[in-house]
């Protein structure tokens, strides 16, 4: 299991869009929105590969201006 934290920057406009859209992704939660306007993000996915993916995936949405990780870590499953 992989697990990314992200700062999403958006265009003001679009975040009730974005939070629309990242609902419907598996795995990913908007936890809050920072006064500076960006919102924090949590991703959980099988793996690596997979959190690059749906990282990328978000990047493409419409009002995306950035997409940075705060933190990524992985966990074992046979541990």
């Amino acid at each position: 299991m992989a697990l990314g934290s992200m700062l999403l920057q958006m265009k003001p406009e679009a975040e009730k869009n974005l939070r629309s859209r990242l609902a419907e992704l598996p795995g990913v939660s908007v936890e809050e929105r920072t006064p500076g306007g960006e919102l924090v993000l949590v991703a959980e996915t099988e793996d690596l590969a997979a959190l690059h993916k749906l990282s990328r995936e978000i990047e493409q949405l419409p009002g995306v201006l950035g997409l940075y990780p705060s933190y990524v870590t992985t966990e074992d499953e046979g541990e």
